[in-house]
């Protein structure tokens, strides 16, 4: 059995590793059925439960963020929360020592921007900006459409609250007509206080905003 130094593997690597791996939060996180890459299913309970637990935050986009930092790939439709890594497969934990962060190749800076060091030192920090406004921009788009979905959900909870409103107003109307039936079988007598004297609509109509102002 091939002995894996944990040392050698960044935290936020293992860490992330780990909760893939937890059976018992499959609901809201967990490989894809490939194995290959694995996937947020409910970033609610992602930000709430699982990122306070293990990185002392709720911020997805920070999650985010740093997986963009080791080279994760954000695949599938923009509503799926889906990454992947060359490196990051389900039972392969060992290739995680080989999964490192991403920096600029100073090489390349310099054909760029020439040898000179002060030159050099200014380009590479104004591409590192430049990576980050990328990824910035991209956590916005995926935060965008995390609202986007958010909106759809509390119009179909407001849309569901009326029609139970709508219901409960129903079957108060229903339940006022039937003690008009039996209050007005004798007439005035043994109506509900206050009615003595009305008629059958009258009453009626009283008790519908009586029971409307409950």
């Amino acid at each position: 059995m091939l002995h894996l130094d944990s040392s050698q593997i960044p935290a936020f690597l293992n860490k992330t590793y780990d909760i893939v791996e937890e059976p018992s939060i499959n609901h809201i996180i967990s490989w894809s059925d490939s194995g290959l890459s694995f996937v947020i299913h409910d970033t609610t309970l992602f930000c709430t439960q699982i990122l306070p637990a293990h990185f002392k935050h709720s911020n997805l986009a920070s999650f985010v963020r740093q997986l963009n930092i080791y080279g994760f790939q954000k695949v599938g439709n923009k509503n799926l929360w889906e990454f992947r890594h060359d490196k990051f497969r389900r039972n392969e934990r060992h290739l995680l020592t080989q999964i490192k962060r991403k920096t600029p190749s100073r090489k390349h800076m310099e054909g760029m921007w020439g040898g000179d060091d002060g030159m050099s030192h200014r380009s590479e920090a104004i591409l590192t900006e430049l990576l980050q406004l990328k990824q910035r921009q991209e956590l916005l788009e995926m935060n965008l459409v995390q609202v986007m979905n958010t909106n759809d959900s509390l119009w179909n909870d407001l849309v569901a609250c009326k029609q139970q409103q709508r219901e409960v107003q129903d079957n108060l109307q229903k339940i006022l007509y039937f003690l008009m039936t039996v209050h007005n079988s004798d007439g005035d007598k043994g109506l509900m206080p206050g009615m003595e004297g009305m008629g059958g609509h009258d009453a009626m109509g009283s008790m519908m905003v009586q029971g409307n102002q409950m």
